[in-house]
C-alpha cells in the first residue's frame, strides 16, 4: 500500500502550481514530513504529467548500459541525483547514488552484474534457443567500457596530482 494516493499528490501539486503556497506551507497544511517530496512531485508532474505520480514497481530492473548512460549524463552535466532521476524518469534518486557508489568501488563491470541467475547460465540458455550475441555489439560494449575506464583513470590521476600542485605552490 502506498502512503499517498495519486489523487492526493495531484491535489497538492495543483495547489502549488496555482499559487496555494510554497512547499513548506503545503507540507504543513497536508501533514507531509518533507517538503522535498512535494517539490519532487511538482517536477515530475510538470515533466511527465499525472502518470508520473503513480507508484512504480520496485521490481524494475535497469540494464548496465542504461545505468552508465545515466551516470555519464549526470557527470557531464554536473547534475544532482534528483535532476538526473527526473531527466531519466527514475522514481528514486537513491538508485543513481547506489549505481555511482558501485561504479567507484568495483568498476564498470559491477553495473552490468545482474542479481539472480549467473550470467553464464543466461548465456547458455540463449544459445540453446539459437540466439547468439552479435560480435559487433560485444566489441562496441567493450570499447565503451574501455573509454569509460580511461576517463575514470584520467580523473583519478588529476585528483591525485591536485594536492601535489597545491603543495608546490605553497613553497
Amino acid at each position: 500500500m502506498t502512503k499517498f494516493s495519486i489523487e492526493f499528490k495531484e491535489k497538492i501539486v495543483l495547489d502549488y502550481l496555482n499559487g496555494g503556497g510554497g512547499t513548506h506551507e503545503l507540507a504543513k497544511k497536508y501533514g507531509i514530513k518533507s517538503n522535498h517530496s512535494i517539490l519532487n512531485w511538482v517536477n515530475q508532474y510538470q515533466k511527465y504529467g499525472k502518470q508520473a505520480l503513480e507508484v512504480r514497481s520496485s521490481k524494475r530492473v535497469y540494464d548496465g548500459k542504461f545505468k552508465m548512460e545515466v551516470l555519464e549524463w549526470m557527470w557531464s552535466n554536473r547534475a544532482s541525483l534528483s535532476e538526473s532521476a527526473l531527466h531519466f524518469n527514475i522514481s528514486s534518486a537513491s538508485s543513481i547514488w547506489f549505481w555511482e557508489r558501485k561504479y567507484k568501488e568495483k568498476g564498470v563491470e559491477a553495473l552490468f552484474n545482474m542479481r539472480g541467475r549467473p550470467k553464464d547460465m543466461i548465456t547458455k540458455h540463449k544459445l540453446n534457443k539459437g540466439e547468439q550475441e552479435d560480435p559487433i555489439e560485444i566489441l562496441q560494449h567493450e570499447n565503451r567500457m574501455l573509454r569509460i575506464e580511461n576517463e575514470y583513470l584520467k580523473k583519478l590521476k588529476a585528483l591525485i596530482q591536485e594536492p601535489q600542485d597545491i603543495d608546490k605552490s605553497k613553497r
